[in-house]
């Protein structure tokens, strides 16, 4: 089996990454908070525990190989999230350049995973400039395109740098996201638009300052409220073409069902603590393989 490569944001899921509550907020001096979701209050280590070990459990179920990040140290306070921290595209790994000081170690925590050598070395890219940032969370592989959100923690440098790099497999579109003074609060592009089932797609179309053409006539969109988007009804993981994972809440019930509508089973999990910091089931989760192998 390949160590890495991921070329449609449904295809089955083989192997990931996946958030390390143990040490989180373990020295408090630390503590960074990164956005306005955390300033409301942040998860107790008991939750996050009991609700990630329910998450690994579905995963390992459904036959995915489960990674977890080595502890990187009492000045990384927060590893839940590490779809921030890169992203497959194709058979590279692009490693991001985060726009916050406390995430930008975090990476070590995963070093030892991307350079897994079972069946070949990947092949690691790593933006050469300081003050170009990209966050996982932001970047979207699928169909041909790489979606790249421009929005609070991925920027214009951001996006040339991966059209540079990756535009000769790709096609790279940019998304551009309302920013806070517009009247939105939306971290990253996969809280506000993910590909789900065969063509379909989530998306919460006020956080988007123009949803691109490309979007529109590629994926039959399913719309997402305030409210909907606010409880990171979006935020689902792709398991394969036929099969979700989504928050047990009564704000993502609605869309929850209509995904089952279109023939996508919708396994759901409570999951409170990581929302409390701003991400839900995707952006605790870095795959580095996904297979186009009939769907699980």
């Amino acid at each position: 089996m390949e160590a890495l490569s991921q070329y449609n944001e449904t295809d089955t899921l083989r192997r990931v990454i996946i958030g390390r509550y143990e040490g989180y907020r373990k020295v408090p001096a630390y503590t960074e908070l990164v956005n306005e979701e955390q300033k409301k209050g942040l998860p107790e280590n008991s939750l996050l525990e009991t609700e990630f070990k329910q998450f690994r459990q579905v995963l390992n179920d459904a036959g995915v190989e489960v990674l977890v990040p080595g502890y990187v140290g009492k000045f990384v306070y927060d590893q839940l999230t590490p779809r921030d921290l890169g992203v497959a595209i194709g058979k590279r790994f692009l490693i991001c350049n985060m726009a916050k000081k406390s995430r930008r170690y975090e990476v070590a925590g995963i070093f030892q995973f991307i350079n897994d050598e079972r069946s070949h070395e990947p092949n690691v890219v790593i933006p050469d400039s300081p003050t170009c940032f990209i966050e996982g969370g932001d970047i979207i592989v699928d169909k041909g395109k790489v979606w790249v959100g421009i929005s609070q923690r991925t920027n214009e440098e951001g996006l040339d740098f991966l059209a540079a790099t990756f535009g000769d497999e790709f096609d790279v579109i940019p998304v551009y996201a309302k920013a806070l003074s517009e009247g939105e609060n939306v971290l990253h592009l996969d809280c506000m638009f993910n590909p789900v089932g065969e063509n379909n797609a989530l998306i919460y179309s006020d956080g988007f300052r123009e949803i691109p053409k490309e979007i529109k006539q590629t994926y039959q969109l399913i719309e997402v409220s305030q409210q909907e988007q606010q409880a990171l009804a979006t935020n689902v993981l792709s398991l394969s073409r036929n099969k979700v994972i989504s928050r047990s809440h009564p704000d993502c019930k609605r869309v929850n069902n209509l995904m089952r509508q279109v023939g996508i089973e919708v396994i759901e999990i409570n999951f409170n603590g990581a929302p409390a910091t701003g991400g839900s089931f995707r952006c605790c989760t870095l795959p580095l393989l996904r297979t186009s192998s009939p769907t699980i």
